[in-house]
């Protein structure tokens, strides 16, 4: 035990899981009587010492009991790690231990990122009976289409087969065996020197878990990589189910269990963020159809232009957008906990609004009512190829010939790692837009702003020679001076969930979703859309053959002749969120 002038921090309390399993826990409390509200963070995540521990000084500090406890088989606890399935029964225990301890108040609430986001929702399912608020940041609270499933039968691959990578590097060290993959044993110790604050070592972290992931993508079939066969062997289960929507995933889906979580929800996530769908849509089901008011009143969300870590913003973003993933008393989070946790602060309903967006373009923090905004104008921007030039309109198309293109899985489009446009694996999107088997349609310049905030859809008209094939598209904004800056990108799989077969040739009509953004395109700048059907490894490619290269036991591919439909009886367009300025 640790004692300050403000802070008691007992390292390594052993608590014990309903099983007999002990979770190893680092307990931060302040140095008075108490009791205190506590607020739990569990994750399998770095040491003692990483940037968990310091967060939880200083919201210890602010008058809580901060338990920060290692999921089992990480870090110090007893157990086997799989991930995401324990949480639920343990993060109902953690709580339930939390709440009983002399130094607690009995309310509990819970934080954190990434996992620790994940684990809260885990735990929500289980409904422990003094957890009263929780502040998923960065995660979704489903698995389809938001998560290791990018869209129906679409593996997120790159996300997927980096953080497998990641996660063997500490159960190589707690079996005593040789990491199998040393570059990610460097990137884990990385992080666990609190590398995430530093630009510089986040930079060569993720240079590291790119260079390690792409060692392993051609092997076949990737579900038996062997460096994560009896490390991570996690991966080879998700490989073998076809999307988010298996029975597989329902323990898990708090989605699944929406009627179970009666919690006022503190959501954080970003424009940049891979898990940003299901952040949102978490959202706006329970402010809308949450089981009690509380609830429905509860629920309050804050959206940055910032990627998976909160610490990388979209290069024009102004350097305060970070305003709203700190832990100071007067944050967001804060006063959101402040208010359910200590007895509610005066006017806090009224005063606090339910949601915050951050502009990208404007560079502003804006408050919002709902989620989307209920002042939307759809806005449909059709596709167009007139003497050769392919635009976007808001004029429907009349008769216009399909545009074709070879796609070819042996030379796919190349796409980051993982999702997200500030992640430090550079893509070349000028160099994409040359690409024979990418069309682009971009508007003229524009003469005055134009503000998409909300879900961007693509309503696409397509064939193809092969029954089973993909299409990618891309939101892209183009600056003046021809800087491409991504904003939102989604991918369909054609045969997946397909009773009938696709008829090659044949024009099938697909619903691509980009997910959703919130920017202002300037005067002068101009809106364009990328199509093509592959982003390489940030999905899984699509071989053509009908087989998926998670399970294909050879690299053997089939080219495919793609055609994107834009006529009268074909109009594929670009249903944009448009907010009137």
């Amino acid at each position: 035990m640790t004692t300050t002038d403000e802070l008691v921090i007992e390292n390594d309390v052993m608590v014990p899981m309903r099983d007999g399993v002990r979770l190893r826990t680092d307990i931060f409390r302040p140095a008075g009587p108490g009791p205190y509200p506590v607020l739990v963070q569990r994750y399998p995540y770095t040491p003692r010492d990483g940037i968990a521990a310091m967060f939880a000084q200083v919201i210890a500090r602010q008058g809580y009991v901060v338990a920060v406890q290692s999921c089992r088989g990480r870090y110090g606890s007893e157990g086997e790690f799989h991930p995401f399935f324990p949480d639920v029964e343990d993060g109902y225990d953690a709580v339930e231990w939390a709440a009983a301890q002399p130094w607690s108040t009995g309310r509990v609430g819970m934080w954190g990122m990434s996992y620790s986001g994940f684990s809260q929702w885990a735990a929500a399912i289980a409904r422990p009976p003094h957890l009263v608020a929780i502040a998923p940041f960065t995660c979704s609270w489903d698995w389809n289409e938001s998560t290791w499933y990018y869209a129906p039968g679409v593996l997120h691959l790159g996300l997927a087969l980096s953080w497998s990578g990641l996660m063997t590097t500490e159960e190589a060290a707690r079996r005593g065996v040789p990491s199998p993959l040393p570059g990610f044993a460097a990137a884990g110790r990385i992080m666990d020197e609190r590398g995430l604050g530093d630009p510089a070592k986040l930079a060569e972290m993720v240079r590291l878990e790119a260079e390690g992931t792409r060692g392993m993508l051609d092997r076949r079939p990737l579900r038996d990589v062997e460096e994560l066969r009896e490390l991570a062997p996690w991966f080879r289960e998700w490989c073998d189910r076809e999307d988010g929507k298996a029975p597989y995933w329902q323990p898990i889906s708090a989605a699944a269990h929406a009627d179970d979580i009666d919690l006022p929800v503190f959501h954080l996530a970003g424009w940049y963020d891979f898990f940003a769908k299901g952040n949102l849509e978490a959202y706006t089901a329970l402010s809308q159809h949450g089981v009690t008011e509380r609830t429905r009143t509860g629920q309050r969300l804050v959206v940055g232009p910032w990627n998976h870590n909160c610490g990388q913003l979209r290069p024009d973003a102004d350097a305060n957008a970070g305003l709203f993933v700190d832990f100071g008393p007067e944050a967001p989070v804060m006063r959101f906990f402040a208010h359910h946790l200590k007895g509610g602060l005066p006017g806090y309903e009224e005063q606090e609004p339910p949601v915050r967006l951050y502009v990208m373009g404007d560079n502003v923090w804006r408050e919002e009512r709902e989620w989307p905004l209920a002042r939307t104008q759809w806005t449909p921007y059709h596709l167009h190829n007139t003497g050769g030039d392919r635009g976007l309109s808001v004029q429907p198309p009349a008769d216009e010939l399909p545009d074709e293109y070879v796609y070819d899985p042996s030379d796919p489009v190349p796409g980051s790692i993982r999702t997200g446009a500030t992640y430090n694996d550079p893509v070349d999107l000028d160099a994409v837009a040359r690409r024979s088997d990418v069309l682009v349609y971009t508007t003229p310049p524009l003469t005055a702003e134009l503000e998409v905030t909300g879900p961007v859809t693509l309503e696409l008209w397509a064939s193809s020679s092969v029954e089973n094939t993909d299409f990618t598209a891309k939101l892209v904004d183009v600056f003046p001076d021809g800087t491409a800056v991504p904003v939102c990108q989604g991918i369909v799989r054609t045969g997946h969930g397909v009773t009938e077969p696709r008829t090659p040739g044949t024009a099938y009509r697909y619903e691509i979703g980009l997910w959703s953004t919130s920017t202002v395109f300037k005067p002068g700048h101009r809106v364009r859309l990328d199509i093509s059907s592959s982003e390489f490894p940030t999905f899984d490619l699509n071989p053509n053959t009908g087989e998926r290269i998670t399970h294909a036991t050879s690299d053997r591919t089939v080219p495919a002749t793609q055609r994107v439909f834009h006529d009268e009886r074909h109009p594929s367009r670009l249903i944009l969120p448009v907010i009137p300025r």
